[in-house]
């Protein structure tokens, strides 16, 4: 493979524009559900709105931070030997690891927040948590254990892929031609 360091970046921001872009879409549900006064929480519409515009930006023109870290070394060339399965494989794995981290920073925050609630009272009455809490805690289990399968069976889903991508294919069969051997 063979890229330059300005074309490196840009890569990795338009994979993080698509991981941006996924987490906001993620939160419509929420957004859409009324608050407590039964009003729409149309701040938080506006803002993820203004979120997705940021990512839509940022996967069109990738450039605009890029230059920043390849300033100088724009035109230098980086040549990778790598195949499309190893590829496969990182990109798997760099996606697994960061939805395990984001779903264990959730769980310890809405885990926090359940524990703090169990030491509540209100006039001697416990207060109980509100059930989003107990919901988003299981939300961010279920991301912690996706992420560390998707990390651990990487290379097994890229032999899949591969597979998946071949069926049906003919395979080529290297015959001895005869006066060689």
């Amino acid at each position: 493979m063979r890229t330059t360091l300005y074309g490196a970046p840009c890569v990795a921001i338009r994979l993080g524009a698509v991981f941006m872009a996924v987490g906001l879409i993620e939160q419509w549900p929420r957004l859409l559900v009324t608050r407590a006064d039964g009003q729409l929480a149309i701040s938080a519409i506006v803002l993820d709105g203004l979120g997705l515009l940021l990512a839509f930006v940022l996967w069109l023109k990738p450039g605009l931070l890029a230059w920043w870290a390849a300033s100088s070394t724009q035109r230098d060339v980086v040549e990778i030997d790598i195949s499309a399965p190893q590829l496969q494989y990182i990109a798997f794995s760099v996606a697994g690891i960061y939805k395990f981290i984001t779903g264990l920073a959730g769980m310890l925050a809405h885990g926090l927040n359940l524990l703090v609630f169990q030491h509540l009272t209100e006039g001697g009455i416990p207060v109980s948590p509100p059930t989003y809490e107990t919901t988003m805690f299981a939300e961010y289990v279920v991301a912690a254990v996706a992420g560390a399968a998707l990390t651990l069976g990487a290379r097994g889903l890229t032999g899949l892929l591969q597979r998946l991508r071949t069926a049906g294919q003919p395979v080529a069969v290297g015959l001895d031609e005869p006066g060689q051997g």
